[in-house]
């Protein structure tokens, strides 16, 4: 056991029973900071002041050396395609970011630090030594350097300057002081047993203090805190006995990661680290080897440094999605870890390398909120140069939601493709128009698609254009002038699977002038133009704090340039090219005739 129950404690006052009792009123407790040794200058450099190293436990299923696994790395698609290098070159090269860069890089920082995210409006609460002391000084500053760098972190003494711990009843008062963090950071381990040995929370809160449980269920409860646990520096299979507290505290279940320390030079465990263990499902791996603070130039090794890495990219997600819960969170962590070791969770690097630039990134399938609480599938939408260029125009930003219900930003301008609008197909349609002429006047109705979208911006398919329209014909011998105007109107549909909201009633006109000698016509004009309606667009544009969505009007006036169509036909050819305001412009060919039998 590494403390005493708290009457225990009550009673290590009293010199005759800590004579009598030295495991339960032990000065070290078997507490060790999770640091580790260095050689330098021929002698052992203590970092941190560690209280025991490496256990010297003598438990058969727990002392054996893990294997070094080979790393596996899966490459992903899509790395930091919304970054423009020049955002990320400038944040690789600061001087916090550089004084560690290996170790950054193995966590991809870069990506996470080029999209704004510094960690800003979290607090980060460290239990550890003074601030004055190696150890603490070293574990706050690499909270707060370039991981999160406007993160907030609060130190609170769970030791002395000689590394004597508190007793675990005082660490409980300790932590429930912490009223204004809900990010715990412990790089502290116990050197006795391992998180193996945990069977039950009655056995865990006699190894420890039911008032230091307590204060961890409730910060967990209350507070919606993460504990980021080192798993310890005892080169074991297992990790210390306190990273065992999900596995028999339920309270703490998603309110808790365990953190092995990984070397980057050698591209595996640290030699020093334990490993996850059974811990693995809530196991990460970060780099705990040759880091460096801001206050020394020292090489700084242990799991007491990979896991204040976690802590500040917590702190990250916790700015960027201050709406997710803790249990979200952790599961972000797990879900976008870079694999290591054997493929998928293992008992050596847990879920595998933190990974911040897909911490940061959208996971899983994307959706657009509606109005209604329905999503719709992110997807590019394909529309006409009539109904795109007008939106095009707004530039509108649009907000979509990832696996975690994540909330991110796009410009709405890249998820539209425009396609042309076709004038050679509609003219091939024109005879499915019903009308009835009456002299020179022309009353009718048709199908257009010229409204026709799909994707996030999908319209019903057709839509029904009425028209009146107005023509007349002069002959000059063999020659025949004509002109056609019409003026139509229609009320589009969306559909429920759609950001356009509602259109108003679309007025169009068209204005054609041609000229016929024999079998031969030209003709020149204008389509059907849109002159007057708007479109309504529903949008989502942020979820706040408390994760409610918050939605966008806009209006597009649809009224656009119109498009002019040059044609020339021989008895049942015609030819004809199309000069677009908006897209490419069109040529056809088409031969109409009618065949009877």
């Amino acid at each position: 056991m590494i403390a005493p129950a708290v009457a225990a404690q009550n009673k290590c006052s009293n010199d005759m029973y800590r004579l009598s009792n030295p495991e339960k009123c032990s000065n070290t407790n078997h507490l060790s900071f999770a640091t580790s040794t260095t050689v330098a200058g021929g002698g052992l450099v203590l970092i941190g002041g560690a209280l025991a190293l490496f256990s010297s436990t003598s438990s058969s299923n727990s002392t054996a050396t893990p294997s070094k696994a080979t790393t596996t790395r899966t490459s992903y698609d899509e790395v930091g395609n919304d970054i423009d290098y020049s955002r990320y070159a400038s944040a690789i090269g600061q001087n916090s970011y550089t004084r560690n860069a290996v170790q950054y890089d193995e966590i991809r920082l870069g990506y996470s630090l080029a999209r704004g995210y510094t960690g800003k409006n979290s607090t980060i609460a460290v239990f550890d030594s003074g601030i004055d002391t190696p150890h603490g000084n070293a574990v706050v500053h690499i909270a707060t350097d370039q991981v999160a760098p406007d993160a907030k972190v609060e130190l609170y003494e769970v030791s002395d300057s000689k590394d004597k711990f508190k007793s675990f009843y005082e660490i409980g008062n300790i932590i429930s002081s912490a009223q204004g963090a809900n990010i715990y950071n412990f790089s502290w381990a116990d050197t006795s047993s391992f998180a193996n040995e945990v069977y039950s929370r009655s056995q865990f809160e006699y190894m420890t203090d039911p008032h230091f449980v307590e204060s961890l269920t409730q910060a967990a409860t209350q507070h919606d805190a993460i504990f980021v646990w080192a798993a310890g520096n005892e080169y074991n299979y297992q990790s210390s006995s306190l990273s065992a507290m999900p596995r028999v505290i339920p309270e703490l279940k998603g309110h808790f990661v365990n953190v092995v320390a990984w070397d980057s030079e050698t591209q595996s465990l640290a030699t020093f680290s334990n490993a996850c263990g059974v811990t693995m499902n809530y196991c990460i791996t970060a780099p705990g080897t040759d880091l460096k603070s801001s206050q020394s130039n020292k090489d700084l090794n242990g799991t007491s440094f990979a896991a204040p890495i976690v802590s500040a990219a917590i702190a990250v997600i916790r700015e960027a999605f201050p709406y997710m819960k803790s249990s979200e969170i952790t599961n972000l962590l797990f879900t976008t870890a870079r694999d290591l070791g054997d493929i998928g969770v293992d008992k050596i690097y847990g879920h595998g390398m933190l990974d911040m630039e897909r911490a940061t990134r959208p996971v899983g399938a994307t959706t657009v909120p509606l109005a209604d609480g329905s999503n719709i599938a992110m997807q590019n939408s394909r529309l006409g140069s009539t109904i795109g260029n007008q939106i095009k125009a707004r530039n509108i930003k649009l907000s979509f939601v990832d696996s975690f219900g994540r909330a991110f930003e796009t410009n709405l301008n890249d998820n539209i493709t425009i396609k042309n609008r076709g004038i050679g197909f509609e003219r091939l349609k024109d005879n499915n128009i019903n009308n009835v002429k009456i002299g020179n006047i022309e009353i009718g109705f048709k199908q257009t698609d010229m409204l026709n979208a799909s994707g996030i911006l999908q319209t019903k398919s057709h839509d029904i254009l009425s028209f009146i329209g107005f023509q007349d014909k002069i002959n000059l011998g063999q020659i025949t002038l004509s002109y056609r105007t019409t003026f139509g109107t229609m009320n589009p549909e969306t559909t429920p699977e759609s950001i356009i909201s509602d259109f108003s009633s679309i007025y169009t006109a068209s204005a054609n002038i041609a000229i016929q000698y024999k079998d031969f016509s030209f003709s020149v004009g204008t389509p059907n133009t849109i002159i007057g309606g708007d479109m309504q667009l529903h949008t989502l544009s942020s979820r706040n704090a408390n994760g409610d969505y918050v939605f966008s009007d806009h209006t597009i006036d649809m009224v656009s340039t119109p498009s002019i169509e040059y044609s020339a036909s021989y008895k049942s050819v015609t030819m004809g090219f199309v000069d677009n305001p908006y897209g490419t412009d069109e040529f056809y060919i088409l031969t109409k005739t009618n065949i009877r039998f």
